[in-house]
């Protein structure tokens, strides 16, 4: 069993593009310095990558959230600043999840496979605190109901400070250990 960092979403459109966040954009050198730190500790990444098709206006999310982004494959969709370079080439202990919707279903899965089995003890950082974060985090610790699920709330961000520390609230009284701020 491994520990798994999971980084949810630290791409160009959520920090400097369509939907850019200032709040988010300082986050790029601790999110870059911690996945270093956890796959020099042995552990394993995954990035979830919010992931449209060219038609996103036409989807369920595109009509509660008319503004296009993460297109596969455009300039937004990629990882951001720093982190870009686990989306060029292979990187051991890493895997990128795509994903439709504010939860990636698959993410369970590919955690058994990063992690060997169930893991050890789950980190999660990224962006949106109050979306993304919050419905990853769900459905990890539902899918691992014993696995320690750990918050860094220095490495997450939300549209306002107001909503960052909202869903940390929230996430604190389900029972997730919130660190880092």
């Amino acid at each position: 069993m491994k520990k798994l960092l999971v980084v949810v979403e630290y791409q160009t459109d959520f920090v400097t593009g369509a939907l850019a966040n200032p709040l988010a954009e300082p986050l790029e050198a601790g999110i870059a310095a911690r996945v270093t730190q956890h796959l020099a500790e042995g552990g394993a990444v995954i990035f979830t990558l919010d992931t449209h098709p060219d038609v996103y206006e036409e989807t369920r999310e595109g009509r509660f959230l008319p503004v296009p982004h993460c297109i596969r494959g455009t300039e937004g969709w990629q990882l951001h600043g720093a982190l870009r370079t686990y989306m060029q080439g292979t990187h051991d202990g890493v895997m990128l999840v795509e994903k439709g919707a504010f939860g990636a279903a698959s993410l369970p899965g590919a955690a058994m496979t990063m992690c060997g089995g169930t893991p050890q003890e789950i980190e999660i950082c990224g962006v949106v605190t109050d979306i993304c974060v919050i419905s990853n985090a769900i459905l990890l610790h539902s899918a691992f109901l014993e696995t320690p699920v750990k918050i860094r709330a220095d490495l997450c961000a939300a549209m306002s400070k107001e909503q960052h520390e909202s869903a940390l609230n929230i996430l604190r009284g389900m029972g997730y250990d919130i660190v880092g701020g």
